[in-house]
């Protein structure tokens, strides 16, 4: 039972690191793109 909130606190942390991620390449490539 009390596996279910470390799983849901671990898959958020990928998900923000992830979208993160994200974020940053696209600010990248928008800063390239434009110049």
């Amino acid at each position: 039972m009390n596996q279910t909130p470390r799983l849901v606190v671990s898959w958020l942390l990928v998900a923000v690191l992830l979208g993160y991620g994200i974020i940053e390449t696209l600010i990248t490539a928008a800063k390239i793109f434009t110049e």
